[in-house]
């Protein structure tokens, strides 16, 4: 009996080969916070927070120095609670399920300071590194994503910068919206999750977003010859995804 073929591989009697492109093609990415604003002072209203209007919920994290915090949004959420209350013995969240620009007033005795966050499943579209285009930064190796046990596309470069260390660009990536996907980097160009688990290899960072443009620095004591290709591994399932050998 033939053996399957993983997710994502296409051989040339796979009828499901042009709806495995249409999938990955059509899939958001995978949901994730992005910083909106960072806020600090004291009882007041703020200006207005630049929610996207894409966005599938908002946060704010906060932290007191008085007896109690109020939040109150404006406009009032569809089909939610515009107020929110907290104590300030502790740090405390608040989330609203609406997107669109909206104003915050806070009511609080004393000072306060918070971070809002947006959840978005849009692509990341993270411009190159200005580092990478200062004088002195070069393009050293580059590849494309292929599938391992599931599907990818895109291309990953690395760079040596002017200071000497390295940095890695995800260009244009498009894998499976999974939230619990890491970039590594592997010492070899393995194929397989097998070869993976086995080449030396070191975790670079949880992988940004599932769809878009990102970039890494790499740690400062990380050598050209360690950097054989780059791995999304998916940790639920132990496996290798998509990888791209550097060339």
């Amino acid at each position: 009996m033939s053996g399957c073929q993983s997710e994502g591989e296409e051989g040339p009697d796979d009828p499901f080969a042009a709806a495995k492109r249409r999938v990955l093609s059509i899939q958001p990415a995978a949901p994730r916070w992005e910083r909106v604003a960072r806020l600090e002072g004291r009882t007041g209203e703020t200006d207005r927070l630049a929610i996207s209007a894409q966005a599938r919920r908002w946060r704010i994290r906060w932290r007191c120095a008085g007896d109690g915090i109020t939040f109150s949004v404006t406009p009032r959420p569809a089909g939610g609670r515009r107020l929110r209350r907290g104590d300030c013995e502790r740090a405390g969240t608040a989330t609203w399920v609406q997107g669109g620009p909206v104003r915050l007033t806070v009511t609080t005795p004393e000072r306060w300071s918070a971070v809002v966050e947006q959840q978005v499943d849009t692509p990341l579209r993270e411009p190159p590194l200005r580092a990478m285009r200062a004088p002195g930064a070069r393009l050293i190796a580059s590849g494309r994503f292929l599938p391992v046990e599931g599907a990818g596309k895109g291309t990953a470069s690395l760079y040596r910068l002017a200071s000497g260390r390295l940095a890695l660009r995800l260009g244009d990536l498009r894998t499976s919206a999974y939230s619990d996907l890491v970039v590594w980097i592997s010492r070899g160009a393995p194929k397989t999750s097998e070869e993976i688990a086995t080449t030396p290899r070191f975790r670079l960072a949880a992988l940004k977003s599932t769809r878009g443009s990102q970039n890494y620095l790499l740690p400062e004591d990380i050598e050209r010859e360690a950097v054989g290709s780059v791995v999304i591994w998916w940790t639920s399932a132990n496996i290798g995804y998509t990888a791209a050998a550097l060339h």
